[in-house]
């Protein structure tokens, strides 16, 4: 820790010995290595384990600001390939960081090159979010499912950002008698 009694000379075998003072290392330590306000959004270890995607971080990803996303390090590449997918499509940068500094339970960041303007911050969990919006429990239980017709007119008037974790039935589907998720238990 610096001292304002410390001379020149002190102050720089210090910072030769425990490399320079950082300035908010214990806010750059929970984003992933980022300060605060450079942060569009966020998710935490549990929402990128989840099956379903978070369309706001692809919203986060096209905004004009975002330069970067960063990803934990321990977090498996089958939770994150679509998000770095959709970072390329968006011409960002991506990378994965690990430190042992790292703090909370912020597993994906998406991050402009300076200070932003717009912060969405934590994005909120997918499961609160759809029962607010009144979708069945059924259709948000079993993302990456197939839905009826019925059931995804629901999808489309409620949630129509969440079709990319959702297979629309069709004819084939129909004729194989591959049950709608949505329908079960109603």
């Amino acid at each position: 820790m610096p001292n304002n009694n410390e001379s020149k000379l002190e102050r720089k075998a210090r910072e030769g010995a425990f490399g320079p003072t950082e300035i908010k290392k214990g806010e750059k330590n929970r984003f992933l290595g980022e300060y605060a306000e450079r942060v569009i959004a966020y998710l935490t270890e549990d929402q990128i384990k989840e099956r379903a995607l978070y369309p706001e971080v692809k919203d986060a990803l096209k905004s004009k600001e975002a330069n970067k996303l960063i990803i934990r390090g321990d977090i498996d590449k089958k939770c994150i390939s679509d998000y770095i997918k959709w970072a390329r499509e968006e011409g960002l940068r991506f990378n994965r960081k690990n430190s042992p500094d790292f703090r909370g339970n912020v597993a994906l960041a998406v991050a402009g090159k300076d200070a932003v303007t717009q912060q969405f911050g934590r994005i909120p969990d997918r499961q609160e979010k759809l029962q607010k919006k009144g979708l069945s429990d059924n259709i948000i239980r079993n993302a990456g499912s197939l839905l009826c017709s019925d059931c995804w007119k629901e999808l489309m008037e409620k949630a129509p950002e969440e079709k990319i974790n959702y297979k629309k039935a069709g004819i084939f589907d129909k004729l194989t008698g591959t049950d709608c998720i949505g329908c079960q238990n109603k």
